[in-house]
């Protein structure tokens, strides 16, 4: 084996982007305790906006429960599809059954 049979060590490069590149530092909200600020809301508005906020997370929960049973039933069905392929698996060979019969 002479010199130039000697392989040299490739090269390798890693290239890491940076993940915080794209994000500015939120600015510090400024706080004057001195001046109270009067908004232009009145307590009926406040108790619509209120109603209406409770009537929505009303609904989302509503929602999610009935998706919640909804995957419960799936996770079922999918317990009973694995319990029926395991005792398939497990049991003797079933004669096949070839295309549609003929009455």
């Amino acid at each position: 084996m002479s010199t130039h049979d000697i392989r040299k060590p490739s090269k390798c490069s890693i290239v890491v982007d940076d993940v915080d590149a794209g994000e500015k530092p939120e600015p510090e909200l400024e706080v004057n305790t001195a001046k109270t600020v009067q908004t232009s809301t009145t307590d009926s508005d406040t108790r619509d906006m209120k109603e209406e906020s409770d009537a929505r997370i009303k609904q989302i929960q509503i929602e999610a429960e009935s998706r919640k049973n909804e995957f419960a039933k799936l996770l079922e069905e999918h317990a009973q599809v694995i319990k029926e392929l395991k005792k398939m698996e497990e049991g003797p060979p079933s004669v096949a059954v070839t295309g549609p019969t003929k009455a």
